[in-house]
């Protein structure tokens, strides 16, 4: 059922919240992974670079790896990195200590936690390694897109919101996702203003 403008104005109202408190909390870490494709299509699905960055834009880690398998044309066509490019770097297993420290009692965001965290858990899981002890996880992309209030009648539900590209540099490269998911969350608590930006500063065609 279709909110009331009032229930919009409510639902917009706690994503403020939400990103307020969490750009204020210094445990907060945003991450974003690319990967070989989707799990809910191939459960041999691995990560090919992974981000993650601190309220701050800093970057905590930000890396490719090695996936067990080579990743096809299509997958390489949306995020460009190649096998080649991948070819030296390390496995998920040999950085997955790292991943755990960073984020141990940290509360971890990603634009789509249905992929991001699914697939890092997943990855952890699937080389039998303990998970991460985090304090919490979001996804920001649900918060968003309550923030921005768009609803759509057949899921019945707020309407899904891409992630911006306020840096205006090329999408999907972990590092700028972060970046931008990390702008949509100062959008939300009212600390950056999209309007103030060039044409050159920002590019939705992606």
């Amino acid at each position: 059922m279709k909110p009331t403008n009032e229930e919009f104005q409510d639902y917009k109202a706690k994503a403020t919240e939400w990103a307020q408190e969490r750009l204020a909390d210094p445990n907060t870490v945003i991450c974003d992974l690319e990967s070989t494709g989707l799990l809910k299509q191939d459960p041999d699905t691995e990560i090919a670079q992974i981000c993650l960055i601190d309220t701050k834009g800093r970057q905590l880690l930000s890396m490719l790896l090695k996936p067990a398998q080579p990743m096809s044309d299509t997958v390489i066509d949306i995020h460009k990195i190649t096998n080649d490019q991948v070819a030296n770097q390390p496995l998920f297993p040999q950085i997955a200590k790292i991943i755990s420290f960073i984020l141990k009692d940290k509360h971890l965001i990603a634009w789509n936690a249905d992929f991001d965290v699914s697939l890092l858990w997943h990855m952890f899981k699937k080389y039998e390694i303990p998970l991460p002890k985090i304090a919490g996880a979001s996804c920001a992309m649900d918060k968003y897109s309550e923030f921005s209030g768009e609803w759509n009648v057949k899921r019945d539900g707020f309407r899904w919101q891409k992630l911006p590209n306020f840096i205006g540099e090329e999408s999907h490269d972990a590092y700028n996702d972060c970046r931008n998911a990390l702008r949509a969350m100062q959008k939300m608590a009212g600390e950056f203003d999209p309007s103030a930006l060039t044409a050159d500063q920002i590019d939705l065609n992606f």
